[in-house]
């Protein structure tokens, strides 16, 4: 250990102090150094944007052709669908109108029948009201007449 630190400590007796300033050429030669370096690492940067770019636009591309298939499927079974669902409604609307139709037909059948019922016997009942009503008359004049001749049998005896 000891003669490790020895020679050590000769090895830094040997060295060489660096005492130097830069120079502006110096700075100059560094400056383009750092300079060359930050348009490697930028166009580096740049290319290896664009690649991302391109890469991920190729994803978006890859998406909106699949997408744009799935939805024309989508679009195209729903069509199905719909018409479909369209035939069927139209077909049970048709039945339904027919329906409708007959129950009208019943409806207004019955309402005959119902004025039928009710009307002939109440048409009946008038009718030999006025009849009783002209044999009132008739039993009204009849009496009349028969207290007009009692009368005159009275005073013609």
């Amino acid at each position: 250990m000891k003669l490790i630190l020895i020679l050590s400590a000769v090895l830094l007796l040997f060295t060489v102090p660096a005492f130097s300033a830069l120079t502006v050429e110096d700075i100059e030669k560094i400056r383009s150094i750092i300079k060359e370096e930050t348009i490697a690492s930028e166009t580096r940067v740049k290319e290896y944007v664009s690649q991302e770019i391109a890469k991920v636009n190729i994803k978006i591309e890859e998406m909106d052709r699949r997408l744009t298939g799935e939805i024309r499927a989508l679009d195209s079974r729903l069509t199905g669908e719909i018409r479909a669902l369209d035939s069927r409604l139209t077909g049970e609307i048709r039945s339904l109108d027919k329906q409708l139709d007959r129950l009208f037909a019943l409806v207004m059948v019955l309402v005959a029948f119902v004025a039928v019922v009710i009307g002939i016997p109440q048409i009946i009942v008038a009718m030999q009201r006025k009849d009783i009503r002209a044999q009132d008359a008739k039993i009204e004049a009849l009496q009349q007449e028969i207290e007009t001749r009692r009368q005159e049998r009275i005073v013609r005896p």
